[in-house]
């Protein structure tokens, strides 16, 4: 092998290592946002058009909730690595839902980031980011708490301790659900594009009963969700037994790989789709409920 690409393959592995746990990744993020932006109802959607600083019209606000919707795992990360515990809550395997306050340590994690910033945004209260910061944050967190390995760690720190063997190739298990499901899913849905993806998604799972609507202690509740599909969808159904409640460390089992056969790729591919679909019809709740 030469120099150079012995290099490369060096800074890629480099790469890998240092890879935030990026819940869903732009792809997913976007679907959301732009489920959500349909979903806006006409006294909300000019609030978000105006802070956002684009047009009131559907595809306007589309484009900009999209484009908000990555920014806190780009620029505001970068600008303020003490951002990073704010994307999940590590409920171990072993919590009840009565663990959930514990794992919130000094409310920095998703849950409490999600009341918070739909407190800022209601009261025009905005922090150093403004109120666009702001609105990003909460399209982001609202997408990153339906990604079940956001609300669940196996002493596997939500995944990213555990290797896997699946395709698409992905480093780790948490990676798989960030990004390799979201990928079988436009596959089965024949879409490349986030808006196309939202339009199938929504056309597939509706907008109805509870998921217009934003309730208080939503934010929990839906923590307590993804972390039983964890449990269901992810370690259950992988038959990966629960480990002692390690929160910040990595149990040796986990560089073991786990086989992901493609059936369960393609099942997991339909339950990121309802995940995103949720999220998305929860956010535009939520933003109508700040702008009623």
């Amino acid at each position: 092998m030469g120099k150079s690409k012995t290099v490369l393959l060096s800074l890629f592995g480099l790469f890998l290592l240092s890879r935030p746990a990026w819940a869903w990744f732009a792809e997913g993020h976007e679907i959301v946002a732009v489920i959500a932006a349909d979903d806006l109802t006409p006294t909300a959607r000019p609030h978000v058009a105006q802070i956002l600083g684009v047009p009131d019209d559907t595809g306007s606000v589309e484009k900009a909730m999209a484009a908000a919707s990555i920014r806190p795992d780009t620029e505001f990360r970068e600008q303020d690595r003490t951002t990073a515990p704010w994307h999940y809550i590590d409920i171990c395997l072993q919590d009840t839902k009565q663990d959930l306050a514990a794992r919130c340590p000094q409310g920095n994690c998703v849950t409490a980031k999600i009341d918070e910033y739909a407190r800022r945004l209601r009261d025009g209260n905005y922090d150093k980011w403004g109120a666009g910061g702001d609105l990003a944050f909460l399209i982001h967190f609202v997408g990153d708490i339906h990604q079940p390995l956001h609300a669940a760690t196996n002493a596997d720190r939500g995944g990213t301790c555990q290797r896997v063997n699946v395709a698409p190739v992905e480093e780790n298990l948490h990676y798989t659900w960030d990004d390799a499901v979201v990928a079988v899913l436009e596959k089965q849905l024949e879409t490349d594009q986030p808006k196309a993806t939202a339009g199938k998604l929504e056309a597939l799972y509706p907008a109805a009963g509870d998921l217009a609507t934003w309730r208080p202690g939503e934010s929990e509740q839906i923590a307590w969700e993804s972390h039983q599909l964890a449990e269901s969808d992810v370690y259950g159904a992988l038959g990966i037994m629960g480990r002692p409640c390690e929160l910040h460390s990595c149990d040796p089992a986990t560089s073991t790989p786990v086989m992901l056969s493609p059936a369960y790729m393609e099942r997991k591919g339909q339950v990121a789709g309802r995940q995103l679909a949720k999220a998305g019809h929860r956010l535009a709740g939520l933003l109508n409920q700040i702008w009623p």
